[in-house]
C-alpha cells in the first residue's frame, strides 16, 4: 500500500501538469492571431524634418517612385565611423532596393561604404559626376561628392530607378 501511495503522488502530479499544458495549449490555439505586415514602413520625410535640426549639413531627401516605400531613415554614427551620416533605405517591386547615405566625410569613408566592389565606370547625371562601383552580389554603388560632402547610392535596381535616384541626389547636392 505504501508503494502504491508513494508512486501515485508522482503519477497524479504528472497527469495534472499535462492537463494544465493541454488547457493552455487549447486556449492559445483559440486566441485570435493579429495580422501583421512584415514590411516595415517609415515616413522618411518626417524623420528628415526632425533630424535636420541635429544635422550639420543639409539632408538630401529624394522623392521616391510610385509604389516604393521607405523602410528605414536615420541620422547618426553608423558602426565605428567617426562621421555622422544620414541614411535612408527604400524598397520597390520585384525585390528592388535602394539606399542613400550622406555624410560630411572623407574619400576613405566613401570607399569604406562600397567595400570590395570594383570601380566600373563614371556617369554624369544632371551635372554631377558619379563613380560607379559594382560588386559580385549584383549591387551597384554610385558615389558622388561636392567638397567634403559625400553621397553613396547603393542599389539592386533597374537602370531607370538608379537614374531616378541619381537625378534626385544631383539636384539636391548642387
Amino acid at each position: 500500500m505504501r508503494v502504491l501511495r508513494k508512486n501515485s503522488n508522482w503519477v497524479n502530479m504528472l497527469i495534472a501538469i499535462l492537463a494544465c499544458f493541454a488547457v493552455v495549449g487549447g486556449a492559445l490555439l483559440m486566441a485570435p492571431q493579429p495580422q501583421v505586415d512584415a514590411e516595415r514602413v517609415v515616413d522618411y520625410q518626417a524623420i528628415a524634418e526632425q533630424s535636420q535640426t541635429n544635422a550639420d549639413f543639409k539632408l538630401i531627401v529624394p522623392q521616391i517612385p510610385a509604389g516604393w516605400k521607405s523602410n528605414e531613415a536615420s541620422l547618426g554614427e553608423v558602426g565605428d565611423s567617426e562621421y555622422t551620416s544620414w541614411y535612408m533605405s527604400f524598397i520597390g517591386d520585384q525585390e528592388q532596393w535602394v539606399s542613400v547615405e550622406q555624410a560630411v566625410a572623407s574619400q576613405k569613408w566613401a570607399e569604406n561604404q562600397v567595400g570590395d566592389a570594383v570601380a566600373a565606370e563614371t556617369a554624369t547625371v544632371s551635372g554631377t559626376q558619379f563613380q560607379i562601383y559594382r560588386s559580385g552580389d549584383a549591387r551597384e554603388y554610385w558615389v558622388a561628392s561636392k567638397g567634403d560632402m559625400y553621397v553613396v547610392l547603393t542599389a539592386t535596381a533597374t537602370p531607370e530607378i538608379l537614374d531616378h535616384f541619381a537625378r534626385q541626389i544631383a539636384s539636391q547636392l548642387n
